[in-house]
């Protein structure tokens, strides 16, 4: 995975969770909460992968 995939889906990944996490404090929903643990398994994914040529 090339460093602009990483960026970005590190970028995705953070957005995806603080929009999650905004949700379930406005509504309570217990899915928001679940979207935003499996956005927080993303971010850990793409922050452990390595670049291209690392």
């Amino acid at each position: 995975m090339g460093s602009l995939g990483r960026s970005m889906g590190m970028a995705v990944a953070i957005t995806m969770f603080l929009f999650s996490l905004w949700m379930y404090q406005r509504s309570g929903d217990w899915v928001a909460l679940v979207f935003a643990i499996g956005s927080l398994g993303y971010g850990v994914f793409f922050f452990t992968r390595r670049g291209a040529g690392e």
